[in-house]
């Protein structure tokens, strides 16, 4: 038996290995977790049914998110009941091209035909499944060997943009981010481009109650992927083939601040798995190119490890201390941030802030002068990032309120609009239902991959010769001059690429 079911696993690669005993994949669920359904192509369930329903959310991660810890939740059709026998056990593999596959959770059917079980894999590598195997059923009934297997993919991550779609492109050179030095025999471009499309994105019907806000740009994510195609340079308008633009986030990586609200409303409203596998799915998405820093705040402010160690406040004197959490965060970006990073915060909450005060002894008569407070320092810190060290800092809010909710939610609202509008990302993401909060979330993450850092390493040495990028999507094409020394001595009408796109 041990056999067959190693067999079926190493031939994962495919929906169905073997269709005479296998399970088929037919409902990936929403964008991160969610159900998994599964039919066996020669099984005998009642139409419409699924013989094997599995859904996964990610519970935390480790600290730098190479590393998820999901819940994997199972039910069985009531049909395959009579082909259980006693010691029938539901199984989950952990398999990734040219790697052995390894057992990552096992558990008993009992005669409640569910169970769940929480594993730990490997977030590094997108191709890996999990494969989950019924196995000691008995030969005949359901499966003539008597095992089902079925697999998923092992992380569903946050959906990249659907180039397709584009249909406006836009591109801009991210401020302050342009510079470049000679290493040998080559001159080394670097800098920033963000690029947006109002009509693109996975995230459609989100802000303003459902509304699409005419003046949002939807982050267009997913081009590093094919970052050769989409990015082109042209020195004294030539393209040197050999020299393709790459996007690289490892010498400067993103520094990610998430402030994380954990007060006992959340656990009131019964959000707090929503939230941590939004949270964790977050990380997860943003692995390949930040580091974190994680606090969390009730009427207190906590710093964390890792999402390991979240845990939500259940106690009746909970508070919710959310612009001071912020002034913490502000102060390390300060303080301690490093010169040589790009900054984003990423705030959560799901109240009004009422002890913020408290932590500032006699300096403030109330919380609305915090938030004044608040306000102007996001909004301080921010152009000292971007005069100073020519870095940028994007502080993003995120709310969640419930309907019914007894607080004045247009004014909350109001208030995370202008600590959004001081950290540059122009509204809050707020929400009023449940299922909001992960689509906020990737709201988030979806803006921060439309910032692409790129390289260009010249086989030219000069800092003075004309460079253009051409960023090409879906048929669309945006031409941005850089600032080399070419483009703040010259005044000349040299023949560029971008002057014959203004043409």
């Amino acid at each position: 038996m041990r056999a067959i079911v190693l067999a079926l696993i190493a031939c994962f690669t495919l929906l169905a290995c073997d269709k005479e005993n296998s399970a088929r994949l037919r409902n990936t669920g929403p964008v991160s977790g969610g159900d998994f359904l599964f039919d066996d192509e020669n099984g005998d369930a009642p139409s419409g049914e699924t013989l094997l329903r599995v859904n996964s959310r990610i519970n935390s991660t480790s600290a730098d998110g190479t590393e998820a810890d999901l819940v994997l939740t199972y039910t069985l059709d009531p049909h395959i009941r009579k082909a259980i026998q006693p010691g029938s056990f539901v199984r989950f593999d952990y398999v990734a091209p040219n790697t052995p596959g390894r057992i990552v959770g096992r558990s008993v059917i009992t005669d409640e035909l569910g169970g769940s079980v929480e594993v730990t894999i490997p977030t590094t590598d997108e191709d890996a499944k999990l494969v989950a195997s019924v196995d000691g059923l008995q030969p005949g009934i359901i499966e003539d060997n008597g095992v089902l297997v079925a697999q998923m993919p092992a992380i569903l991550t946050r959906e990249t943009t659907d180039l397709s779609r584009v249909n406006d492109l836009r591109a801009e050179l991210v401020d302050g981010s342009y510079e470049s030095e000679l290493v040998g025999d080559r001159r080394i471009h670097r800098f920033a481009v963000r690029v947006t499309d109002p009509t693109a994105g996975p995230i459609e019907e989100l802000l303003n109650n459902g509304e699409r806000p005419e003046d949002v740009e939807y982050s267009i994510s997913g081009l590093e992927q094919n970052a050769s195609m989409h990015f082109l340079a042209f020195e004294d308008a030539v393209e040197d083939v050999e020299s393709p633009v790459t996007v690289s986030f490892t010498e400067f990586p993103l520094a990610v601040y998430l402030v994380i609200d954990i007060s006992k409303s959340i656990v009131d409203s019964r959000q707090v798995h929503h939230l941590t596998n939004a949270v964790s799915s977050s990380v997860v998405a943003l692995t390949q190119n930040a580091k974190f820093d994680y606090r969390v705040f009730n009427a207190q402010v906590s710093r964390l490890a890792s999402l390991r160690e979240l845990d939500f406040d259940s106690g009746d004197s909970s508070g919710t201390a959310l612009y001071y959490a912020l002034d913490t965060a502000l102060s390390d970006i300060e303080n301690f941030g490093s010169i040589n990073q790009d900054k984003v915060i990423m705030v959560f909450t799901d109240g009004k802030d009422r002890a913020s005060r408290n932590h500032y002894n006699d300096d403030f008569i109330d919380n609305e002068q915090v938030h004044e407070y608040i306000v102007d320092r996001v909004n301080q810190v921010r152009r000292a990032q971007q005069n100073s060290l020519g870095r940028q800092l994007d502080v993003y809010t995120i709310g969640f309120y419930e309907s019914g909710s007894e607080l004045d939610v247009p004014e909350e609202i109001g208030k995370l609009d202008k600590i959004a509008a001081a950290g540059g990302t122009n509204q809050s993401y707020n929400n009023l239902n449940v299922t909001d909060i992960d689509d906020a979330f990737a709201a988030v993450v979806q803006n921060i991959r439309g910032v692409y850092y790129l390289q260009y390493s010249s086989q030219q040495t000069a800092d003075n010769n004309p460079l253009e990028l051409v960023v090409k999507v879906n048929g669309h094409e945006v031409c941005l001059p850089l600032p080399t020394e070419y483009q703040a001595t010259t005044q000349s009408q040299a023949n560029t690429i971008c002057q014959n796109y203004a043409r």
